[in-house]
């Protein structure tokens, strides 16, 4: 009687996209293939992929999660993986989908450790392991995090210009878009005037499609637009990252003192004065844009007659420019 070949699969993940790590990915694919078809002990099932996925993250890797199905279906007997850092860098998820997998009767060979799921050391061996794998990972981000602030601290910055904005391709640097910045600056000079969001909204609108452009601003991002300091030629970083929450998994929320931030004043050329921006954010501040007051006090009569002047000032310069 024909023994029952052991039905083996490879689990493969890199965690960026970049150029020298695809190389990396498509080698590792090939030789798990190479090497479960070689061994006639074995009958080859695939090779599940993540490609430009995290380790720590195991709800948004798909191929994994799709192999821990087919586990489940009863398909698979063997996993061959290069080792517990590619297999999962946080210790907790790592431990509970080994020992998931042995309860289905589902080996695990560890191929840089050298070990098997399914010998009486191996469990105690993989949670020494998995708790170095998950240190080494913090300390890749922390490094990571290190080497972004100092080069945010040389004015370097690698974030995708903002509306009004193109890269210039070369050196990171923002170069204004024409057409756009006069939509920004329609959308400040009628904030410094106190029209409503709508209104604004309603503007930029429309002269998006007498560009023949489909971008459709709502009150929110219209909101969003007028306190973006980008507009003064200014960049702060670290608006949001990335948090532990109580249940141990990570989290993305608006930055309040979780970091520290960096300030780039002119990081690129300006499209509406710090005197324009500023007024707008006091008139934010007080509430009188956006509609549904008629009552203002004393101190908000003479920031709106303020802001009208600095408006029709900043007309004038913008004419000038033209």
């Amino acid at each position: 009687m024909e023994n029952k070949k052991i039905r083996a699969c490879a689990y493969c993940r890199v965690s960026t996209a970049s150029d020298t790590q695809d190389g990396s990915f498509e080698v590792q694919c090939e030789y798990y293939e190479r090497l479960i078809n070689s061994d006639p002990e074995m009958e080859f099932v695939g090779v599940y992929g993540d490609h430009g996925k995290s380790g720590r993250k195991m709800y948004n890797r798909e191929e994994l999660n799709r192999m821990i199905k087919d586990c489940e279906d009863g398909k698979i007997d063997l996993i061959l993986t290069k080792s517990i850092s590619r297999f999962a860098r946080n210790m907790a998820d790592c431990v509970e989908t080994v020992r998931h997998l042995k309860e289905l009767g589902v080996r695990i060979l560890f191929e840089k450790e050298n070990f098997d799921t399914d010998t009486m050391t191996g469990e105690l061996i993989l949670g020494i392991l998995a708790t170095i794998a998950q240190e080494e990972s913090i300390s890749l981000s922390q490094n990571q995090a290190w080497s972004r602030m100092k080069h945010l601290e040389r004015g370097e910055t690698w974030s995708p210009p903002r509306y009004g904005y193109t890269s210039d391709g070369k050196n990171h640097g923002w170069v204004i878009v024409p057409n756009q910045a006069e939509v920004v600056r329609m959308a400040f000079y009628m904030a410094a005037m106190c029209h409503t969001y709508s209104e604004i909204r309603d503007e930029m609108n429309r002269m998006e499609r007498e560009e023949g452009s489909e971008k459709v601003w709502t009150n929110p991002t219209v909101a969003l637009l007028l306190r973006s300091e980008n507009y003064v030629g200014d960049f702060l970083s670290n608006k949001e990252c990335t948090i532990i929450d109580s249940n141990g998994k990570e989290k993305r929320v608006k930055n309040k003192g979780f970091v520290d931030q960096i300030l780039i004043e002119g990081h690129h050329p300006a499209i509406v004065s710090h005197e324009l921006f500023d007024i707008v954010q006091e008139l934010i501040k007080h509430g009188t844009i956006g509609g549904g007051r008629s009552v203002f006090s004393a101190e908000e009569k003479y920031l709106m007659e303020k802001s009208q002047k600095i408006a029709e000032k900043e007309v004038k310069l913008w004419e000038a420019q033209r």
